[in-house]
């Protein structure tokens, strides 16, 4: 008896391992991390009536339901359809809105994330 449960024990470690290596190793993680903390710094820098272009159509390419949420300091990122996403803080104390526009004129042109720091 005492085999069987150290052998159910050792399925459900290698198990939660297994997931947890094949989240972390997906390319949407990554995305999520990087875009995440690139925000967020960005946030951090900024002074008040700051306008901020960020072309972010190159992590949405891949992925059906993006999600970027900035609200209480905290900037959370959700590429995959499954999984919490990733959230990252700043310190900046400033009112942030953000909206995703298409644009299509001189410099810009693509899907970017606009922030506006007031």
């Amino acid at each position: 008896m005492e085999n069987v449960v150290f052998l159910i024990l050792v399925v459900v470690f290698l198990a939660i391992l297994f997931i947890f290596v094949a989240r972390q190793g997906s390319n949407d993680a990554v995305l999520e991390e990087q875009l995440a903390k690139q925000i967020a710094l960005m946030i951090d820098e900024a002074e008040p009536e700051t306008l901020i272009h960020l072309r972010v159509e190159d992590f949405f390419e891949e992925s059906d339901n993006p999600k970027i949420i900035i609200e209480d300091n905290v900037v959370t990122v959700k590429l995959a359809n499954s999984g919490p996403g990733y959230s990252y803080g700043y310190f900046n104390s400033v009112n942030v809105e953000d909206k995703i526009e298409d644009i299509d004129s001189g410099e810009f042109q693509g899907r970017y994330l606009v922030l506006t720091i007031r």
